[in-house]
Order: C-alpha cells, then sequence, then structure tokens
C-alpha cells in the first residue's frame, strides 16, 4: 500500500479533531511537529482533498508519495517505513 508523507502549519491546532481523526484512521507515524508519514489508498490529492475538508482556508497542506529512496536523521520513521507489517 503507498506511504505519504503529510506536512501542514495549522492556524489554529486546537480545532483540528477531525483532521487529526484522518490521520489517526490508517497506519501512521508522527514523524515530527507537522510531518507524518501515512499508509493509505488512493493518491495524494485525494488524500490532500480530505484533510483540506477538515482545516481553515488560511491552513498549509502538503501530501506527497514516499518511494523507495528516503533518508532521515534523528526522526522515529525509520523503523516505521522498513517494518514489513504496519
Amino acid at each position: 500500500m503507498p506511504v505519504y508523507a503529510v506536512n501542514y502549519d495549522l492556524q489554529r491546532p486546537d480545532a483540528y479533531d477531525g483532521f487529526y481523526d484522518i490521520l489517526e484512521s490508517v497506519p501512521h507515524v508522527s514523524v515530527m511537529d507537522g510531518f507524518w508519514l501515512l499508509e493509505t489508498e488512493g493518491d495524494a490529492g485525494a488524500l490532500r482533498d480530505r484533510l483540506k475538508a477538515q482545516v481553515h482556508q488560511d491552513d498549509a497542506i502538503f501530501v506527497m508519495h514516499v518511494d523507495e529512496d528516503w533518508a532521515g536523521a534523528g526522526t522515529r520513521c525509520g523503523a516505521w517505513l522498513n517494518a514489513e507489517a504496519r
């Protein structure tokens, strides 16, 4: 199943229960503030649209497909990405 990087900058972090519900509804790891990795069906645009419906118009969201060429340091994502089963 595809893995997507979700990056966001939310202006009112206390008003986004629906946004976080979507992030937590699939296999995921919170890499750092404003950056999660999700394993989910569909494409980046569809995921962005689902998340965008839960935020304010002045918030920013960026979603991209993660392939096998990645590198990290000081994050929690390496073990998650390398796991055979999520």
